[in-house]
């Protein structure tokens, strides 16, 4: 009786929670634009009426005055040619994945499995068969503009958004001790260290070179703000968590063109913080367009919150929906940072998605005074630190499970199932978030072993039965607990637009005839549960598309992990 209750209790809550939500998301439909400030200098560039009177309107050789085609005035007049620095962006996305794909990954007792298209597979018959390599699209640029430059390029044919370039503001650094984490028993014991792994990560500061392993470094950055005892203590965080993976260094704020580089670039970490209101900026919408069109899995700082009375909204690019926001724990409390950021974007979906330790000591490094008159002692801390201590986790991961590899869909829902360690505070700390999300830390043994995974990829209209995904999960254990997620990326140009998501997609779990766990917001693009098997029958996992805008590709990833 109890069950049939609490079934009928999920099934209500489902209804209503369903009710609330939009069954209808418009199209995308891109069209050029320009942002305020452009606008100012587009207007500022064009001479007042006074000075079109001033201008002496064209004559022909027979002296009658000439035709002005489609300008306004019967004077001829030119744009003043100032140049201002903007950033490019482009707003259609290259699909890509046409074909339809769907795989499926398993690691127990340390027996790896294969699955594509439905069909079991040998590993290396599965990498085989797996485009690795496409076309890289980079979502935007940089330039120096005139105001006829930027109107040339609005009324092009393809549709771009033009916006002036806006310093981001690092995260500021914090003196304490990081002194546990669980990488070392689990990861650097069974030889996983990164290796084979390329990675990026964006700072205009550069690292002191005596400090870091430049063996395993690249500088691309031309290094604005010179050497920083911030930049110097991301590289120590990432590269003592993975040290044997290539680091490049990138200018922050930018896309980065990483399409020729060996090893190739798997990941990538932004560990700066910029716009700390609600607004989904360009910024967010590049770096979820970069994630979407080259399937780079990328970490985020939450940002840190520097005075009390501020509005902790996540900065930018935390704001991206594809990319992993972290958030800071303090590692001798387990609770969040007091200064880590928890609110949620005009868009509403649910920020961060994971969280971690952030405090971290390097007591061998030798002391100095940074270009910007800042004493690096060895000791970091803010939730730039905890984004560069988990992109070095997922390094290590990609090393043991290479199946993760060009899978940002499926890194998310890893970290987030893999989030069993309770932060002490997060339900009262994070107000806004009413999913299973963030409210634990990541441990690498929960990533590296009893897992499995899936994923489907095509075209909007694949992998749908109707409006669903039905599959059985067997070999289920009465009383062990279960977490389950799925994640799926869209594209940021939709998201800007239209201050949603282009495809929302909600979690079921089934035993027994009842749903004992779903998980169905309307703004995030992941779900996740928790719970405890009431039985040893199988689960029957229905992934239901609810609503679905007609654009972008079906990304989608699944994980399930257990006890």
């Amino acid at each position: 009786m109890k069950r049939i209750l609490l079934g009928i209790a999920i099934a209500l809550s489902v209804l209503w929670a369903d009710e609330e939500k939009d069954s209808y998301l418009p199209p995308y439909e891109p069209h050029s634009s320009v942002s305020p400030k452009v606008q100012e200098f587009l207007d500022a560039a064009t001479p007042s009426n006074l000075e079109r009177n001033m201008i002496a309107p064209s004559y022909d050789v027979l002296g009658r005055k000439k035709k002005q085609g489609h300008l306004a005035t019967p004077y001829s007049f030119v744009l003043r040619q100032e140049k201002m620095d903007v950033l490019v962006s482009f707003l259609d996305i290259p699909e890509k994945d046409e074909q339809t794909v769907s795989a499926e990954y398993r690691f127990e007792n340390g027996v790896r499995q294969y699955w594509l298209n439905g069909v079991t597979v040998s590993e290396e018959d599965y990498f085989n068969n797996i485009e690795t390599n496409g076309t890289f699209y980079s979502p935007s640029y940089t330039a120096s503009l005139t105001a006829e430059e930027i109107i040339s390029l609005l009324n092009g044919v393809t549709p771009v958004y033009i916006s002036e370039i806006v310093s981001a503001q690092d995260a500021a650094v914090y003196t304490s001790i990081l002194d546990t984490t669980t990488v070392s028993t689990w990861a650097f014991t069974n030889g996983y260290k990164g290796s084979g792994i390329g990675v990026y990560f964006a700072e205009n500061g550069c690292p002191k070179l005596s400090v870091i392993n430049t063996s395993n470094f690249v500088q691309n950055s031309s290094c604005a703000n010179g050497i920083t005892s911030h930049a110097t203590s991301m590289v120590r965080v990432f590269q003592t968590t993975a040290p044997n993976a290539i680091l490049y260094q990138y200018p922050k704020g930018e896309s980065p063109n990483i399409s020729s580089l060996t090893p190739q670039v798997e990941i990538g970490f932004h560990s700066y913080s910029g716009s700390s209101d609600s607004t989904y900026t360009t910024n967010d919408r590049n770096l979820d367009n970069f994630i979407y069109a080259n399937d780079i899995t990328s970490f985020v700082a939450s940002g840190n919150q520097n005075s009390s009375s501020g509005s902790f909204y996540v900065t930018t690019p935390g704001k991206a929906l594809n990319a992993v926001t972290v958030g800071g724990v303090y590692p001798f409390t387990n609770n969040y940072e007091t200064f880590s950021r928890w609110k949620n974007s005009q868009v509403k979906n649910q920020k961060p998605e994971i969280a971690t330790y952030d405090y971290f000591s390097f007591p061998n490094d030798a002391h100095f005074v940074d270009d910007n008159g800042t004493t690096y002692n060895g000791v970091t801390r803010g939730t730039s630190a905890a984004t560069a201590f988990s992109a070095g986790v997922f390094a290590d991961i990609l090393q043991q499970h290479p199946f993760f590899k060009h899978h940002p869909e499926m890194a998310k829902a890893l970290m987030i199932t893999a989030s069993t360690k309770p932060i002490g505070n997060a339900s009262s700390y994070d107000q806004d978030n009413s999913s299973k999300a963030a409210k634990g830390i990541p441990l690498y043994k929960n990533m590296g072993w009893n897992t499995r995974s899936r994923y489907w990829r095509g075209a909007n209209s694949c992998c749908f039965t109707g409006d669903s995904i039905v599959f059985t999960e067997s070999n289920i254990v009465k009383n062990k607990r279960y977490r389950i997620a799925i994640s799926w990326l869209v594209p940021g140009s939709y998201v800007f637009v239209n201050k949603n998501i282009s495809q929302d997609i909600d979690l079921y779990v089934i035993q027994d005839g009842s749903i004992i766990a779903s998980s169905s917001s309307a703004k995030n693009p992941f779900e996740v549960v928790d719970f405890t098997a009431s039985s040893s029958s199988n689960l029957k996992i229905r992934i239901k598309r609810y609503a679905n805008s007609g654009s972008g590709n079906v990304v989608l990833g699944y994980n399930m992990w257990f006890e």
